[in-house]
């Protein structure tokens, strides 16, 4: 029989693309999300899925039956929504994902998959060209958001025995189409400014570094360390990325793309303020790991992210589709 996994935050970025793959691999799924951006992405799946719309706070043991294992996604991802209010931060990125983990060892349930951040490894002292991180190095984090990510970890690890298996996904910056789009991630904005200013603007002088990945790639690292002996994985911190990118060769290669396959000429406009966090990290240990490789090129990435704006760019604006602008005002009226 089929696996049955338990997906947190499983309508958002990731998760819907996650599902979606492994219903097409016959794994059985069951899906808690609270709904915020309110577009219900498996409209399509509902005769395959199980979806428990829910808090990832209020969560009980009744959602855990017959799982197991759970990736846990459900999060406040992105920095200023995590800087505009740390208290809910912390409750839910941190607070509810060591109450979570109780409840799967509680229930028996081995292997628990966690989304947390590369962006541990930043700190003011970073370097202007800093070195690429490993796992094994001491983390300071310096704002809510990672601060937050950094303590769940630490909560899971003391978890971790012969029953009971952590599986620590650090993640870089993702980038690709996905069923719940966003257009706040660095690359997709890029594709995103290209179609409708024919500009991209690069923040911070274009100094900064970050790691990326494509959302196929990380859809499949996720399917990996479900599948993988817990031996290999279990209680192991992993940076999943595919390479360090400085944002300018970012953004050239993105002009450069589209120059060259879709003819359209693209300004980069360097601006020297903006979100300055900045680090590389080393992905040897996922490399050799989970056998990674990237499933497909940068160009095919923003083609594909090119073809859904022409087609949907009337849509393009909504709020929804970026994480701040949409989840700041709803903390604002205390419907988080």
């Amino acid at each position: 029989m089929p696996k049955r996994i338990l997906i947190t935050g499983g309508a958002g970025y990731v998760g819907s693309a996650l599902v979606r793959e492994l219903v097409k691999r016959g794994y059985k799924v069951r899906i808690v999300d609270k709904l915020l951006f309110k577009r219900n992405p498996f409209e399509d799946l509902k005769n395959k899925i199980e979806f428990i719309k829910q808090d990832i706070r209020k969560i009980n043991s009744n959602v855990l039956k017959d799982v197991d294992t759970i990736v846990h996604l459900a999060a406040i991802s992105t920095e200023p929504t995590a800087q505009f209010d740390p208290r809910l931060t912390d409750l839910i990125n941190h607070i509810a994902t060591e109450r979570l983990a109780k409840l799967a060892k509680k229930n028996k349930i081995k292997r628990f998959i966690f989304a947390s951040s590369c962006s541990v490894y930043f700190t003011y002292s970073t370097p202007l060209v800093p070195k690429p991180s490993k796992e094994t190095e001491k983390v300071n984090p310096i704002s809510p958001y990672s601060i937050s990510k950094r303590a769940a970890e630490q909560s899971l690890l003391e978890l971790a025995d012969d029953k009971f298996f952590p599986i620590i996904f650090r993640k870089g910056t993702i980038y690709g189409l996905s069923p719940r789009m966003r257009y706040d991630l660095v690359l997709n904005a890029f594709v995103k400014d290209a179609f409708l200013e024919r500009k991209l603007h690069v923040h911070c002088g274009g100094q900064i570094f970050r790691p990326l990945i494509d959302i196929k790639d990380v859809v499949l690292a996720y399917i990996k360390a479900i599948e993988l002996p817990l031996r290999k994985v279990g209680g192991k911190i992993f940076n999943i990325s595919d390479k360090n990118w400085n944002i300018l060769e970012l953004a050239k290669e993105v002009q450069k793309i589209l120059q060259k396959r879709k003819g359209i000429k693209v300004e980069i406009k360097v601006e020297p303020v903006g979100i300055t966090r900045n680090y590389q990290v080393d992905n040897t240990l996922f490399r050799k790991t989970f056998n990674f490789k990237p499933s497909r090129s940068l160009e095919e990435a923003v083609l594909e992210i090119w073809d859904h704006i022409e087609k949907n760019h009337k849509e393009i604006l909504n709020p929804i589709y970026y994480n701040d602008k949409w989840l700041i005002p709803l903390i604002e009226a205390k419907k988080i």
